[in-house]
């Protein structure tokens, strides 16, 4: 129907409709995108607006650490409000668009290592990855990576793929860093559809709950400039981000029944090196002269690869999963660098290589691994300009997480020295590790998905335990990080969702 500025209604208007989206990021857009043309009506409570403000933007400040055992403390303090944007289509704005669906594995059990498994599978998923694929205009996924998929871009034979394997990524043109246009197109086409209104600059402060019963009433709205409005509907979906998401609900003193909110915050075990004067993380490739683009070039018109552990490897290494993903990068002049290219040769060419082996820079990706202690809280000392608590957010590795790093690594140099097809560098001692680990953007894991009401905050269906028409879409449902970038799945589960609530709700398209 329309894009309204919050801010343009009456004092104290009630916004109405039959299924309200509390956020319009990369996943409300996505289910506002399902719902368009059908016979509810849908509302959109965004916070930004079409165009980045910094105002807006600083009601993601917040507090934070980054611990690790052994390691000096690292400072999140600016991590809540960079890692966001606020603004009609999310941290789409500024999305890399690297889509890949979760391993097989990502969703097992796998008894060698705690709290793992979901409750869906990778195949119960699949039919939402395909229709994901479709609307982030990315190719879907094939399993099978043992030929060469493109002219000239040969993928690496380790072992047959027993223990790594070439492991598929695209990149969808709907981020705002590929194509503005048509991001701008995919973030407002929902608001054409005559059953839909977006509401620009209408932040949710309070998620009220009627006062007997498992069921939302309303929803406080509140504006920059002061005024306040209502929102009502019959089914609610919280999709603010992985953050915000556990933010709000705290501040609403709901969905935490089981202790669960706010806790298993995860993103990933990053580290990576190639810089001046720096320990430097590489491949040394036996084969000088063998083109690395499949992994190197990832260019948004081809496929890229990262070489990734299979369950066999996880298993035999005892290990949670694991990536390794090749850059172009300048290196630095560095004695340790050539002499792992010149050994590397001579182990794997016999003896009779005529150069030395090439460097491709690397950087490593394990699992994070749910943790109670890593955790986001309310800082009730500090408010933000709407009154709201803001957040302290600690992120929490375990002795386990830099276990899993490390055998990921060994795991590779074995597997690649086994075979002759190169040898791995990363002279790093663990209480160095910290300060290079990147954090990631991915925000899970602490509005957690599970069967048991005590063991999470949301249902298979993403619906909240103790609450029977609130939902929450966003990676911080995910029970385990995975190892891939969760966007795809995010989107997916989105799907997932609405097809639920069309059948609970009565949907004709």
């Amino acid at each position: 129907m329309a894009i309204i500025d919050a801010r343009t209604l009456p004092e104290n208007s009630e916004i109405q409709a039959d299924l309200i989206i509390i956020g319009g990021g990369m996943a409300g857009i996505a289910i506002a995108t399902e719902w368009a043309g059908a016979n509810k009506t849908v509302a959109i409570l965004e916070s930004g607006g079409l165009e980045f403000d910094q105002t807006i933007q600083d009601l993601y400040r917040g507090s934070g650490a980054m611990r690790a055992p052994d390691n000096p403390e690292a400072s999140l303090d600016d991590y809540t409000w960079q890692s966001r944007m606020r603004i009609l289509g999310g941290s789409g704005a500024i999305w890399g668009g690297k889509c890949v669906p979760l391993d097989d594995a990502d969703f097992a059990e796998r008894p060698w290592l705690a709290r793992t498994g979901w409750p869906l599978t990778r195949a119960q998923l699949q039919p939402y990855y395909d229709r994901a694929c479709r609307l982030l205009e990315v190719p879907l996924f094939d399993r099978s990576f043992d030929q060469p998929q493109e002219e000239g871009r040969p993928p690496l034979n380790v072992n047959g793929g027993r223990e790594f394997f070439s492991a598929p990524r695209y990149f969808s043109p709907i981020g705002g860093g590929a194509d503005r246009d048509k991001f701008d197109r995919f973030r407002t086409a929902p608001s054409e559809a005559a059953n839909v209104n977006v509401y620009l600059h209408a932040n949710v402060i309070e998620i009220r709950k009627r006062r007997r019963g498992r069921r939302i009433n309303d929803l406080a709205v509140a504006c920059l400039d002061g005024k306040r409005h209502t929102a009502r509907g019959r089914t609610y979906i919280l999709a603010t981000g992985g953050i915000e998401n556990v933010r709000l609900l705290l501040a609403s003193n709901l969905a935490n029944d089981s202790d669960q909110l706010g806790r298993n915050f995860m993103g990933h075990v990053t580290y990576g090196q190639f810089e001046d004067e720096k320990p430097i993380s590489m491949f040394a490739i036996s084969e000088a002269q063998r083109s690395m683009t499949l992994y190197t070039d990832n260019g948004r018109d081809k496929v890229h690869c990262v070489l990734a552990a299979t369950m066999e490897a996880q298993r035999r290494f005892n290990m949670g999963n694991f990536t390794a993903t090749m850059v172009n990068a300048t290196f630095p002049p560095n004695d340790n660098v050539e002499a792992v290219r010149r050994l590397a040769a001579a182990l794997d060419q016999s003896g009779v290589a005529v150069e030395p082996a090439q460097r491709v820079a690397t950087y490593f990706m394990a699992e994070h691994m749910p943790n109670a202690e890593s955790r986001i809280t309310l800082d009730h000392a500090n408010t933000d300009a709407l009154g709201m608590p803001k957040v302290r957010l600690d992120w929490v590795y375990t002795q386990r997480d830099l276990d899993n790093l490390e055998a990921g690594v060994n795991a590779l140099a074995a597997v690649l020295g086994e075979h002759n097809v190169g040898r791995v560098c990363w002279p790093v001692p663990r209480a160095e590790w910290l300060a290079g680990f990147s954090p990631s953007r991915h925000h899970m894991g602490a509005t957690r998905m599970s069967v048991e009401a005590e063991d999470g905050v949301v249902n298979t269906q993403c619906r909240v335990h103790e609450i029977e028409n609130l939902y929450v879409a966003g990676v911080s449902v995910f029970p385990t990080s995975g190892i891939a970038n969760p966007t795809l799945t995010l989107i997916a589960l989105c799907m997932r969702m609405s097809d639920h609530l069309k059948r609970e709700m009565g949907v004709r398209s």
